[in-house]
């Protein structure tokens, strides 16, 4: 409202008579309505309840055509109908209450019916000789219009139109207060979509918002009036259930939502299909505060996701107690950073060829005054999950640079080492340069640098996998694809990837002796790599027959504990200052011999065959159990192979089957004690039996067996 205007208005309704008693009337008045007619705020005058002068302003305010439209209509008309029993009551009644009516803000409802925001004030004044109420009215529509938008703004999210967290949490309190004093309860309902990201990265943040708005629009269908849709932010949506009953119950509206978010968004001329993983914590049994509420549903909703997303989990105690277990290390971690409590231990990588050291790598440790030397498993998986893996990510990169430093300038003949990136770290297309600062920092040469990229996060946006690995290629790094075959590869892809070597991951190492899947992953996937000119490295190799099944598929390096386990500094120095190799007399088959295998877990039986064969010449391995077998199977060639039938039949003829596909030139006797013919029929059938003996045995018959087996086995 323009003030000066008012103030004249307050002085002439105080102390003035609208007609001056110095002046001529007419000329009084003639200026007097002049004045008003000019002023840009609405002014009418009403007398006993109605309008009796209007201003051009007014009759625009109000929509009015022409001032008789006003003249004459009742005052408190102009006063939306929820508000004109006070006002009756009021200035637009009483004149003495006028007198001491202050400046409000209102709205008045125009002639269409429309309501307009304004700023008013009401005086008593003199008109025409008769008392009357002077109102003043400036038009603050744009203002309240524009105040709104901000709050608007300030409360909700702008992508969604949804209120934010802010507004969500002012609402759950009312909520809990109400329910609180009527003894109800609600419940708060966390919705996480799953894979979001994979959304934004493939096809665009256009793309992600275009989603984001799809789903909100759907979770709204799943509530009533009465609850509230929230989005927290990024993928994050919350749902307030007030006062939920019957059918409006949190199990059954968790349900409608996962229905809902799972139905596929058409996004770009393509159908895509996203789910929601929800938690939901009940008040007010899971909290009677709405930030307790609110951290209880998250947690829910994290279980949910671990428990295989795609569906829901009520908030428990139980899980608090389990967060408050993760939370211990991530805290734990902060300090050990600040403190400086991780170190690095070195593994070295033996070359097949040579049995030198061909590299080491580097290996995360937690020297922890508390907890002691803790291995990287019981804490890199929350470092994962909080953004505490990247700065870890760095300072492996930095103190194993720092580490190649230190031991060149002592001397120390160095080999490549290799760090693990972090998949958050590979996101960050700015690695090439945090690498390139690192080397040139402590003065490395890039060749003694290689980092391990492992096979899942590599495919997650090939294209930006290429074009960052190149530019690393160019910092004149080394690169290998580590724990290959766990992951889905694109072989289009992998091609393309300018990396040196692919590391077989222990878990196909680990049965490589005793499963031929296993066995049959690891021959291909060497062959396929020196098919595209890389090298390959096994991790994991902790026997001899692994070492002597890799070297034989032609296996280039090998890293574990049949070398050496992790090292602390000063021990790799010592082992690299050696000048340390692995003896490769395993690897190299020395000349035939007559081998022949017992499997059997009776001692007496391995004792009297022993006695039996050796006397005759024959080489012989005793193996306790199965498991064992396999491993000699891999360190030795091995001719005939007897197999003792255990009760029930099937582990030893299962174990016939194995070792045909992985040593099909072997030739297999199975010593049982039940000959019937529906035995026999079924061991050959399934394990490619070549003969079989009696147990209890007798020797003539047994050594008769032996030697057609290895007339057989010689022959072919």
């Amino acid at each position: 409202m323009n003030g000066v205007v008012l103030t004249g208005l307050e002085l002439a309704g105080a102390r003035l008579n609208l007609r001056r008693r110095h002046a001529h009337p007419d000329e009084n008045e003639f200026h007097y309505r002049t004045l008003v007619e000019m002023i840009p705020d609405a002014i009418w005058i009403s007398r006993e309840g109605r309008v009796v002068y209007a201003n051009p302003a007014a009759q625009r305010l109000f929509g009015a055509a022409a001032p008789e439209h006003l003249v004459g209509s009742e005052a408190i008309a102009r006063v939306p109908p929820s508000c004109r029993h006070a006002m009756a009551q009021g200035v637009f009644a009483d004149i003495a209450i006028a007198q001491r009516q202050p400046r409000c803000a209102l709205q008045l409802q125009r002639l269409d019916g429309s309501l307009v925001d304004v700023e008013f004030f009401g005086c008593a004044v003199r008109f025409d000789d008769a008392d009357s109420i002077l109102n003043v009215a400036h038009d603050i529509t744009s203002r309240r219009r524009h105040e709104r938008e901000i709050e608007h703004q300030a409360t909700h999210d702008l992508l969604t139109g949804l209120p934010n967290r802010a507004l969500f949490l002012d609402r759950l309190g009312h909520a809990i207060r109400r329910a609180e004093r009527h003894r109800g309860r609600l419940a708060v309902m966390f919705v996480d979509l799953d894979k979001f990201k994979n959304v934004n990265d493939t096809l665009g943040h256009a793309a992600g918002d275009e989603l984001l708005r799809a789903i909100s629009a759907r979770l709204k269908l799943c509530v009533r009036d009465a609850d509230t849709v929230a989005r927290l932010g990024g993928d994050e949506f919350v749902l307030l259930l007030d006062h939920p009953l019957g059918d409006a119950t949190p199990s059954t509206i968790a349900e409608r939502v996962a229905r809902r978010v799972g139905e596929p968004v058409p996004l770009f001329g393509h159908e895509h299909v996203v789910s929601g993983s929800i938690g939901i914590s009940i008040y007010p049994d899971d909290g009677e505060q709405a930030e307790a509420l609110l951290r209880h549903a998250d947690i829910a909703m994290y279980r949910a996701k671990e428990a295989g997303r795609n569906g829901f989990r009520f908030f428990t105690h139980d899980m608090q107690s389990r967060l408050d277990a993760r939370v211990a290390p991530e805290q734990g971690m902060h300090r050990a950073l600040q403190r400086d409590e991780f170190v690095l231990h070195f593994q070295p990588q033996v070359d097949l060829r040579s049995g030198r050291i061909a590299g080491m790598e580097a290996l995360l440790r937690w020297q922890s005054p508390e907890l002691g030397l803790v291995q990287p498993l019981q804490f890199i998986p929350v470092a994962e999950e909080s953004t505490l893996i990247d700065e870890i990510g760095h300072w492996v990169l930095d103190r194993a640079c720092a580490t190649l430093r230190a031991w060149i300038d002592a001397g120390v003949p160095v080999v490549p080492i290799a760090v693990n990136v972090a998949a958050s770290q590979f996101a960050d297309q700015a690695l090439d340069l945090l690498v390139r600062a690192t080397l040139e920092r402590h003065g490395i040469e890039p060749r003694l640098l290689e980092l391990e990229l492992t096979e899942s996060l590599s495919m997650v946006d090939p294209e930006a996998s290429v074009a960052l690995m190149h530019r690393l290629k160019a910092t004149g790094i080394g690169m290998s694809i580590d724990d290959f075959g766990t992951g889905y590869s694109n072989l289009s892809y992998l091609k393309r990837f300018p990396v040196d070597k692919l590391k077989i991951d222990q878990s196909f190492t680990r049965g490589l002796a005793c499963d031929p899947e296993d066995q049959s992953i690891v021959t291909a996937v060497i062959r396929m790599a020196h098919s595209l000119g890389l090298r390959t490295i096994a991790e994991g190799v902790e026997t001899e027959g692994q070492l002597r099944l890799l070297a034989g598929q032609g296996c280039d390096e090998v890293q574990g504990f049949y070398f050496s386990r992790p090292l602390p500094g000063a021990a790799m120095v010592a082992l690299l200052g050696g000048q340390t190799c692995m003896d490769l007399g395993p690897v190299v088959r020395g000349t035939r011999r007559r081998t022949v295998l017992l499997a059997d877990d009776d001692p007496a039986s391995r004792a009297a065959f022993l006695r039996l064969a050796g006397a005759c010449g024959y080489h012989v391995l005793a193996a306790r159990s199965l498991d064992d077998a396999y491993e000699l199977l891999a360190g030795h060639e091995v001719g005939v192979v007897l197999a003792a039938q255990q009760p029930g039949g099937d582990s030893s003829i299962d174990f016939f089957r194995r070792i045909k596909h992985m040593h099909p030139r072997t030739v297999r006797v199975l010593l049982t004690g039940d000959t019937s013919p529906g035995n026999l029929a079924e061991a050959i059938n399934k394990g490619a039996v070549f003969k079989f003996a009696p147990k209890p045995w007798s020797d003539d018959a047994l050594l008769g067996v032996l030697a057609s087996a290895f007339a057989y086995y010689e022959h072919f």
